[in-house]
């Protein structure tokens, strides 16, 4: 009896610390804000996570800030890109920064996020974070370019905009860019289809009794066709004219505001930029 007893407890001891390894794996990788640099009051760092929880709520997206002091000889956007990547597996999110080794602030768009962060509007975010952080408002200058990216996300209509890749030169608009199923989405639709076809098959089956491979059901003598003689008249024709709205050639919408996007080291595209200070 005892030894089942240490054995359970061992067991319970050992799961109860899978759980603890597995919720700080968790907070690890959905970090919203790192103050690496020590730029920030403990009552900045609150307003942030703050601003952030907010837009991650409104969005659904991952949103982050961060300080660093040390880029590890990376450029502030290769620094960025690779500390999105490395703290989240979302597809969508926007990440502010202030590297303090290349001072320069930054904004990062991924995914959806890079139909909002327009260049316009990335310089705009950046001009609204430039003056605090030029006289080392540090937490000043994070808030203010949230409070930027949420009025850019409430403005801005994805739709209307399109990404340039300055690595490959090509051009994609919203359409384009949401166009066809992911391969998750597909596994998802297809498993579901066949849960519910299986589900109706078996509920068929067993109403019916059916025996598999020996019912059949005979058409013939329970089966009957009634033909109806129709005709259609051709009464009048209208014509109807509207102007259609034409893409330009390089498939971009007129007016729309253009996104330059790159692959970072990781593979993922993303919008945005930096500014020296």
């Amino acid at each position: 009896m005892r030894k089942k007893i240490h054995r359970l407890g061992m067991f319970l001891a050992f799961v109860f610390c899978l759980q603890l390894s597995f919720f700080s794996v968790q907070a690890q990788e959905n970090i919203q804000l790192a103050d690496d640099a020590k730029l920030l009051t403990e009552e900045e760092a609150a307003e942030i996570n703050q601003q952030l929880a907010e837009l991650e709520k409104n969005t659904g997206w991952d949103l982050m800030a961060y300080t660093t002091g040390d880029a590890g000889n990376m450029s502030a956007r290769t620094y960025t890109e690779t500390f999105f990547d490395e703290h989240t597996t979302s597809d969508d999110g926007i990440i502010c920064g202030i590297d303090m080794d290349n001072r320069e602030i930054v904004i990062r768009a991924f995914g959806e996020g890079r139909y909002y962060i327009t260049d316009s509007r990335t310089e705009q975010i950046l001009d609204a974070g430039y003056d605090d952080v030029s006289d080392e408002q540090y937490g000043n200058a994070l808030k203010a370019m949230l409070r930027e990216v949420n009025r850019v996300l409430q403005e801005e209509n994805p739709k209307d905009n399109y990404l340039y890749d300055e690595d490959t030169g090509k051009v994609t608009n919203y359409r384009q860019g949401h166009r066809g199923l992911s391969r998750l989405e597909i596994l998802i639709a297809a498993f579901a289809a066949l849960a519910a076809g299986g589900f109706t098959a078996g509920g068929i089956i067993g109403r019916y009794r059916f025996k598999l491979g020996a019912y059949q059901y005979p058409i013939e003598k329970n089966g009957s066709v009634r033909l109806r003689k129709k005709e259609d008249y051709f009464v009048n024709q209208f014509v109807t004219r509207r102007h259609i709205h034409r893409e330009s050639s390089n498939g971009s919408s007129s007016g729309g505001g253009k996104s330059t996007v790159h692959a970072g080291a990781g593979g993922r595209s993303s919008s945005g930029g930096s500014r020296k200070f």
